[in-house]
C-alpha cells in the first residue's frame, strides 16, 4: 500500500484552492482573514471575475482535476493546459465533469436541451455556457492570469515551504503506516480492511486492491473540505496544511445560517415537500397551502435566498422546484462546521 501513495505539491492546484476561498471565504474560518484582506485590495473587475468564474464552475472545484493523468502542472503551466481544450472539452471540465461530452455536444449542435436525447435542460450555469462560452474563456484566463501574476505567486513563495514540510512529514507516516496515514488526513476519510470510505454528501468506497495509484495534495486553503477526486484506478485525496499564527473565525458560515432559517418555519417546510415531488406555480401552491399567492410568494423568496429552490420560466409561470443538490451540500455544511 505504501507504495500506491504519492504526496505531491502543486501550485495549479493551491491556486484553484485559493480560488475557491476568495469566493466563498465563509465556509474557511482559517483563511477568512486573509480572503478579506486579499478582496480588499483587489480591483474590482478581478473579485468580479473570480465570483463570476465561480458561479459558473462549482465553486472553482470545476477546474480541479489535477492528478487524474498524473500531471501537477505549475501554475502558469496548467493555466495554459487549460487555455488548449477545445469547447465541448472546457464546458466538461468547467461543470466538474457533471454533464457528459456526448451530452454537451448535442446541447452544442442545436438538439433542443429538455429533450430526452439531450440528456435532459441544462442547468442555469450550463445554459450560460453555452450561450455566451466565448466571453466567459476570455473572462476565466484574464482572471487567472492577473491573479496568478499580481497576487497568487507571491502568496506561493509564503506557503510553500510549509506545503513541502508537510508533503515530506505525510510521506514519510506512510511509510510506517499507510493507513493511519491517510486515517489522519481528514475526519470524513477512514482506511480500514482493504477499503478507503469517504463520506460527503453520499458515501464513496475505493478497494484498495482496485487502486494503482493515491495522490495526496498538500493544500494550506483546503480546510475543512474533503477534496476528492478519482478517475479508473487513481484517487487524488486532500492534505490540509496548517500555517502556525492565523486566525480561526468561529462565526458559522453565512449560507449555513440562511439554509437553516429557510427551513426553519413549517409553511416553507410543507412547500418543500410539495416542490420536491413536483415543480409548483404560485397558483398551483396557493390553493394546496390555503394561503394566498402573495403569501406563498413571500415564503418562495425566503427559499431561493436560501438557495434552497430553483425556479424555471415556463410560458407566463415562474415555476419552482426544490433543489435536491442544494440539502446533499447542506449536510456536509454541517458536518464541515461541527468538525472544526
Amino acid at each position: 500500500m505504501q507504495r500506491k501513495i504519492k504526496t505531491v505539491a502543486c501550485p495549479y492546484h493551491e491556486m484553484l484552492c485559493s480560488l475557491h476561498v476568495l469566493h466563498q471565504p465563509e465556509h474557511h474560518p482559517k483563511r477568512l482573514q486573509w480572503a478579506g484582506e486579499m478582496l480588499s485590495v483587489m480591483p474590482s473587475s478581478l473579485v468580479e471575475g473570480i465570483h463570476t468564474i465561480g458561479r459558473l464552475t462549482d465553486s472553482w472545484m470545476g477546474l480541479m482535476l489535477t492528478g487524474r493523468n498524473g500531471a501537477f502542472p505549475s501554475s502558469l503551466a496548467g493555466i495554459r493546459q487549460l487555455k488548449t481544450l477545445p469547447d465541448t472539452e472546457l464546458i466538461h471540465v468547467l461543470l466538474n465533469g457533471k454533464v457528459s461530452l456526448g451530452t454537451i455536444l448535442e446541447w452544442q449542435h442545436g438538439l433542443h436541451p429538455g429533450s430526452v436525447e439531450a440528456g435532459g435542460p441544462p442547468d442555469e450555469p450550463a445554459r450560460y455556457l453555452l450561450q455566451h462560452l466565448n466571453e466567459v474563456r476570455t473572462q476565466l484566463f484574464t482572471t487567472l492570469e492577473t491573479y496568478e501574476q499580481d497576487y497568487f505567486r507571491k502568496e506561493w513563495e509564503y506557503v510553500q515551504p510549509w506545503i513541502h514540510t508537510a508533503a515530506a512529514e505525510f510521506q514519510d507516516s506512510v511509510s510506517r503506516s499507510a493507513e493511519r496515514a491517510l486515517n489522519s488526513l481528514h475526519p470524513r476519510l477512514h482506511a480500514a480492511e482493504g477499503t478507503i470510505t469517504a463520506q460527503k454528501a453520499v458515501t464513496y468506497h475505493f478497494e484498495y486492491e482496485h487502486l494503482q495509484l493515491i495522490y495526496v495534495l498538500p493544500s494550506t486553503f483546503i480546510f475543512p473540505h474533503l477534496l476528492i477526486d478519482w478517475t479508473g484506478d487513481r484517487l487524488v485525496l486532500p492534505l490540509a496544511v496548517d500555517i502556525p499564527g492565523l486566525s480561526f473565525s468561529e462565526a458559522p458560515p453565512a449560507d449555513l445560517l440562511r439554509q437553516f432559517k429557510g427551513l426553519g418555519d413549517a409553511t416553507r417546510l410543507r412547500i418543500l415537500k410539495l416542490l420536491w415531488q413536483a415543480p409548483h406555480c404560485t397558483k398551483q401552491l396557493a390553493p394546496l397551502m390555503g394561503i394566498s399567492e402573495a403569501a406563498v410568494s413571500k415564503q418562495l423568496k425566503l427559499l431561493s435566498e436560501a438557495g434552497l429552490v430553483s425556479s424555471q420560466r415556463k410560458g407566463n409561470y415562474l415555476f419552482y422546484s426544490s433543489d435536491k443538490e442544494a440539502f446533499d451540500s447542506l449536510i456536509v455544511l454541517q458536518r464541515q462546521y461541527f468538525e472544526q
